[in-house]
């Protein structure tokens, strides 16, 4: 199911509009790896969202870990002099 209908499903019984920041979120546009073109985010399947978030997040945390190590690197070249 796609983002777009789960949220459209969510407005039916809440009896609720969505928030226009949500329907903003819905309109950005991703790469998509597997189609080779940009897709909005609406459009994505829920379970391809979560494993994208995922993979993101991931990233993320090596991105921080190697900064990390690069900092403590510096930190002793630093208290080394």
């Amino acid at each position: 199911m796609k983002l777009r209908d789960i949220i459209e499903i969510e407005k039916h019984f809440t009896k609720r509009k969505t928030p226009c920041d949500i329907a903003e979120f819905l309109e950005d546009e991703t790469w998509s790896e597997s189609k080779g073109q940009d897709i909005k985010l609406g459009d994505m399947h829920l379970t391809h969202y979560i494993r994208r978030q995922l993979k993101d997040e991931r990233a993320d945390d090596e991105t921080i870990k190697k900064l990390n190590q690069k900092i403590r690197r510096l930190r002793e070249l630093i208290l080394d002099q």
